[in-house]
């Protein structure tokens, strides 16, 4: 065959079954950047973000690295022992010790010594979530095989047969009144389970969920819970508020109703109240005077999901994403919250 017919074949190959650039590939600048917005790589893939002073912890598809968010610079690089990969989950416990949820299994960090737990300690599955300290001090790890607690005897698992919308946790939550909330990521089955102290309540497409997976959950500084939900474009942010003893869903935001796509992948609110929704693929939405504003990769983002969302000390958002960390500036973020940008 001649090589020009070999190098149609190769591009027709290519355009039937959509090459991806590799990792480092040199791709096109935004065509209208908002200023103001940076990015800072490494690291690469992030899932989860937890802020401890200057401190930002980044936990992502290569694990843990330490980000001191004044110089934006990489400071530590965890070393857990062994690979440490898919950390979907950061949290601290009433002793200063880190926990990263990883899909190899849960790992306590603290003073630069890691220690493993996994189903040979006690854990119901290796694949761990996500990962939650309380108020009170109690360590939970939300699994493939359920939401697990720590005790001084080993764990206590709790699983469909004991409340949970399903045995798969993929979120947890614990808010101001003590109330765990579980979020599973298995449609068209589970949903969502709330335990308090009258007991649990359940919720699901057939309770006014958009969507039963259930991807994020955060509670605002008023009180109303946010719960996020969706597959690919599928989906939206649901408002929970609470009524008397429980919890009722009270109104549902979708691509419809301005956000940037109907998966809520990821939900904030700033410290002056302002509603922030990252989606799959399609970028982040800020609200505004006027509704909600999308901003893209075409404004400046580093990769249109957003994973996660923190605001540091003076103001200035850190989003984790598909590649990278994404820096929206304060003055950038009032000025778009404000819709002058």
């Amino acid at each position: 065959m001649r090589k020009g017919a070999v190098a149609l074949l190769v591009i027709l190959s290519c355009l039937m079954t959509g090459c991806l650039l590799p990792q480092d590939a040199v791709l096109s600048p935004p065509s209208h950047p908002v200023q103001g917005i940076d990015i800072l790589r490494p690291p690469g893939d992030v899932f989860a973000l937890l802020l401890d002073g200057n401190t930002l912890w980044c936990g992502g598809v290569d694990g843990v690295c330490a980000i001191d968010t004044q110089t934006r610079t990489v400071t530590i690089i965890v070393d857990a022992g062994r690979p440490m990969t898919y950390v979907r989950g950061i949290a601290v416990d009433h002793e200063g010790a880190l926990w990263f949820a990883s899909e190899r299994g849960l790992v306590r960090w603290k003073n630069g010594q890691a220690t493993w737990f996994t189903k040979q300690e006690g854990l119901p599955d290796n694949r761990v979530n996500c990962v939650l300290v309380t108020r009170a001090g109690d360590l939970w790890a939300g699994t493939w095989s359920g939401a697990a607690m720590r005790t001084t005897g080993g764990w206590t698992v709790l699983g469909k047969r004991d409340g949970l919308a399903d045995d798969m946790v993929r979120v947890m939550l614990e808010d101001k009144g003590g109330s765990l909330w579980f979020g599973s990521y298995v449609a068209p089955a589970g949903g969502l389970a709330i335990r308090n102290a009258s007991g649990w309540q359940t919720f699901s497409t057939a309770g006014g969920l958009p969507h039963n997976d259930i991807v994020s959950l955060l509670e605002a500084p008023d009180g109303i819970v946010w719960v996020g939900t969706g597959f690919l474009d599928d989906g939206g942010a649901v408002q929970f508020e609470r009524q008397g003893d429980g919890w009722q869903p009270q109104r549902t935001l979708g691509k419809a109703g301005g956000l940037a796509g109907g998966k809520a992948r990821s939900i904030y609110v700033t410290g002056d109240g302002t509603l922030i929704v990252g989606s799959e693929y399609q970028g982040m939405a800020i609200q505004t005077p006027d509704g909600f504003r999308v901003l893209t990769t075409m404004d400046g983002l580093s990769n249109d999901e957003v994973k996660s969302m923190v605001e540091d000390a003076n103001g200035n958002l850190w989003c984790a994403t598909r590649d990278g960390l994404t820096i929206i500036n304060r003055q950038t973020l009032l000025n778009v919250e404000g819709g002058t940008s």
